[in-house]
């Protein structure tokens, strides 16, 4: 059996999908080196990304909307 991926490159912590508005912060997916993803939730206090720990789940990220519209951030 032979798995065709839509994004090949694993590059490990390369934003896969948001930041986008889950509950009262934001939540990102991030890729690791397997080629495989992780939960990251932003922490407003200390202003990192971290680990969310099953505080998230990947279908609140994919079923939330988007965070911003890129096509402004040029103008940034």
């Amino acid at each position: 059996m032979q798995k065709t991926l839509a994004r090949p490159n694993k590059a490990t912590g390369r934003v896969v999908l948001g930041p986008r508005p889950v509950g009262s912060g934001y939540a990102r997916i991030v890729a690791r080196a397997d080629g495989s993803g992780r939960i990251e939730l932003y922490d407003t206090n200390t202003r990192l990304w971290a680990e969310a720990l099953e505080r998230c789940t990947f279908d609140d990220i994919w079923s939330a909307p988007a965070a911003f519209d890129s096509r402004y951030l040029a103008f940034l």
